[in-house]
């Protein structure tokens, strides 16, 4: 029998209020995708007469995941936590985890755009710092701390990425239980590194050029310009597909 991973996307209270904050940012949703994405590398930008229909490589126990690790259809988002898209896209996810998490493994991985988002890399290593230390629970607890803040720490241009993580990320770790010493230790760990560069490599190989980029079952799609059509997307492939996406995932602490 599949077991499900509970955490805070699963609180009704938190996707009530997320169904009314959806209708806002859907709207924001739309004239970001309309008018441009966050271009990956140095150029370019995702449009529909340019999408293809890519892979991205399998997820594996190293991936952080929650929902239904037992679950036929497999919903993956590589995203970067300073891209407005990205933060415009993130109560959209959390009210498709809240309807679909015992249907659906839901993965993320870093795709930091260094070159046009300063403070994209840290935090990345902050997300992967809280995983490290406290496992899924900590890490999905920071990446929801970068999106709903992501208009606060990310704002300033006149901050330095160490002053954005001592004016800010060291306040996140430590709201959610973390030691900031050791917090600030593990952001810069070697395994932390890694990870998100084993992240861009996949992204790479997957050919994304803007975030967020979304994959079912590891297959690109192009990015839903609503909730409703998110879910039919969703709807479409638990109808028609039958087997696993991908073999030995889970929950992961990524360490």
């Amino acid at each position: 029998m599949a077991h499900f991973i509970k955490d805070r996307r699963g609180q009704a209270n938190k996707a009530t209020a997320w169904t009314i904050v959806g209708i806002i940012v859907l709207v924001t949703v739309v004239v970001i995708i309309a008018g441009a994405y966050s271009g990956g590398g140095s150029s370019g930008s995702g449009t529909a007469s340019t999408f293809i229909s890519t892979t991205a490589p399998a997820l594996t126990a190293k991936d952080w995941m929650e929902g239904n690790p037992n679950a036929k259809v497999t919903l993956l988002e590589y995203g970067d936590f300073e891209c407005p898209a990205c933060g415009a896209y993130f109560p959209v996810v959390q009210q498709l985890f809240a309807a679909y998490s015992s249907t659906v493994l839901f993965a993320f991985r870093n795709y930091p755009l260094t070159t046009i988002h300063p403070f994209a890399e840290v935090g990345a290593q902050a997300a992967e710092a809280a995983g490290l230390l406290g496992g899924p629970s900590k890490y999905w607890a920071m990446n929801d701390l970068l999106y709903q803040d992501q208009t606060q720490w990310s704002t300033n241009s006149a901050l330095t990425p160490a002053q954005v993580v001592s004016q800010y990320f060291d306040g996140y770790a430590q709201s959610i239980g973390l030691s900031v010493s050791q917090f600030d230790k593990a952001m810069n760990a070697s395994s932390v590194i890694q990870k998100i560069q084993n992240d861009v490599n996949g992204g790479n190989a997957a050919q994304i050029d803007h975030t967020p980029t979304f994959f079912i079952n590891l297959r690109q799609i192009p990015n839903p310009t609503s909730l409703s059509d998110f879910e039919s997307v969703l709807n479409a492939a638990l109808a028609s597909t039958t087997l696993p996406a991908a073999s030995g995932t889970g929950p992961s602490s990524a360490q």
